[in-house]
């Protein structure tokens, strides 16, 4: 299916959830500064596991970085 990723329109598999499309992305879910909305409201870390993605979401996803 089709969903709409930082922008950008991305191709991924059936039944993805947001904590499945990080790890897909080579993100470590477990990671602190990462922030995840999904059609314009942020899904807290708690229910990443439960938030299915559909066709056409809009994903945003954010992370902190360190540095100067």
């Amino acid at each position: 299916m089709k969903i709409r990723l930082n922008g950008e329109e991305t191709e991924v598999r059936l039944n993805l959830n947001v904590y499945e499309l990080l790890i897909a992305l080579e993100l470590d879910p477990a990671q602190s500064g990462i922030a995840v909305a999904v059609d314009r409201e942020v899904i807290p870390k708690t229910e990443w596991q439960e938030t299915e993605l559909r066709e056409n979401s809009d994903v945003e996803i954010i992370r902190a970085v360190q540095g100067g």
